[in-house]
């Protein structure tokens, strides 16, 4: 029998659900925004499957505008993004790091609502307000290995050049110096 309370350390933003059926409404949003707004980090996940070693693993996620989400890719997983609420910026990249697509995503009815990529697909996520997006991958997470960071990705304290790539990216100031913005 599986541990269903296995949990991956050092991510204090990671809830997972602990029940065999979950209903998710406005109320349940609201509780996970009030997590959100209280973690130093400023986003939540919350995992709907109940094991991280899960072969599927989906997810809610909510970001403020401006998050930085290092460029990367996963070796062995396909990912699907359908947005909830707000706009996010999907783009991505080749192995050089020149952008080969943007996709805006939004709630919004006549807007893309939904984007998949498939394995070794370099992407970043960047909320262009604040976000909440259910998100599908393949499992199980497996830690440090778990995503490829390419060399010309600004590292996540690198604030400095990640203002340098907003910049790249023509999306101006969105990035949140010091969870400030």
């Amino acid at each position: 029998m599986v541990d269903k309370k296995y949990r991956p350390g050092g991510k204090s933003y990671l809830c997972v659900n602990d029940d065999s059926k979950l209903v998710v409404n406005a109320k349940y949003l609201a509780g996970l925004k009030e997590r959100q707004e209280g973690n130093p980090e400023k986003k939540c996940t919350l995992c709907l499957h109940n094991d991280t070693r899960e072969k599927h693993h989906e997810m809610i996620n909510l970001y403020q505008k401006g998050e930085y989400v290092r460029p990367h890719c996963h070796a062995d997983k396909t990912e699907t993004k359908i947005m909830l609420e707000g706009k996010m910026l999907a783009v991505l990249f080749d192995d050089k790091g020149e952008i080969t697509d943007r996709i805006i995503l939004s709630s919004g009815t006549n807007d893309n609502f939904l984007f998949r990529i498939d394995k070794m697909v370099i992407h970043t996520n960047i909320p262009l307000t604040d976000v909440v997006f259910y998100e599908s991958i393949t499992g199980p997470y497996t830690g440090v290995n778990d995503s490829t960071f390419p060399s010309w990705a600004p590292a996540l304290d690198d604030g400095d050049a990640i203002q340098e790539f907003y910049a790249r990216l023509g999306i101006g100031d969105y990035y949140r110096l010091g969870n400030k913005k």
